[in-house]
């Protein structure tokens, strides 16, 4: 397994969740695990969208892998991606574009919307008018539609983003997967069964159940995502990350894993 050793250059990416360092090294970004196993279903998720129909939409989405890393004196497990940010580009999060185009009262705008596929519809038209990306509800529906695959809560507006370069935009490779698959154990804890674990699990974008948030996008935009893993896959994708931790912990993690994907599959 490789080990990076750290630079001193470490930063704290905010979240709903908690502050997770995350660092630039030589052209990647290095995340720290913080709950549990986010580096896993960073890892695991990127892969098992390799067998989907993301690049037929023309989306793209980011890459991640597992590391084991030196990091405060001790090892550490976390996973690296790709910088992908081309020279001049930077990234605006919804929450940002919205606050900056149509100003603080934006939230309070978007509360009034009568239903959960009107609210969808307000923030695709207005990312529209603001950014010029006119299939955008086609990539938040795609978003929605990946996180509720997999169990990821944590898509609040601030995981959402565009690519601005001057005045052009374009959209952002779907990255952030590491509260999925149930992989904070600190709010999911280990002892209980995954399965009344996934009934728990809620939507950030509209603070709602991943069917309702999915059904009111695919209302508007249509269905975009088609997977085409099956559990053999799953299990397959699994089997190095599983490495990285402690044994007695592997079979309770993939059974968690596998039990995420499958019960989200079926409600799909």
């Amino acid at each position: 397994m490789p080990v990076r050793l750290t630079t001193g250059n470490r930063i704290a990416e905010t979240s709903s969740k908690g502050n997770q360092e995350k660092w630039m090294e030589n052209g990647r970004w290095y995340k720290l695990d913080l709950f549990g196993y986010e580096g896993l279903a960073e890892t695991v998720t990127s892969q098992l969208l390799q067998q989907t129909n993301i690049d037929e939409l023309g989306f793209r989405y980011v890459t991640y892998r597992m590391e084991r890393m030196e990091a405060h004196r001790r090892m550490r497990n976390g996973c690296s991606s790709p910088n992908f940010l081309m020279s001049g580009e930077s990234i605006l999060t919804l929450a940002d574009l919205f606050r900056k185009g149509i100003g603080p009262q934006w939230q309070k705008i978007a509360s009034r919307q009568p239903n959960l596929s009107a609210k969808v519809r307000w923030m695709v038209e207005q990312t529209v008018n603001l950014t010029g990306l006119q299939r955008f509800g086609d990539y938040m529906t795609l978003l929605f539609e990946v996180d509720m695959l997999f169990g990821n809560e944590d898509r609040h507006l601030n995981n959402i983003a565009v690519l601005r370069r001057g005045e052009m935009f374009d959209y952002c490779p779907i990255f952030d997967f590491g509260a999925g698959l149930l992989s904070n154990i600190r709010d999911y804890p280990m002892e209980i069964d995954p399965g009344a674990l996934i009934r728990n699990l809620r939507a950030q974008s509209l603070n709602t159940t991943f069917a309702r948030q999915v059904r009111a996008a695919q209302s508007v935009y249509g269905s975009q995502l088609k997977n085409f893993f099956s559990m053999a896959d799953v299990t397959a994708v699994l089997e190095e990350p599983l490495q990285f931790y402690a044994e007695r912990d592997q079979s309770y993690i993939s059974d968690r894993v596998r039990t995420c994907i499958q019960k989200q599959m079926g409600r799909f």
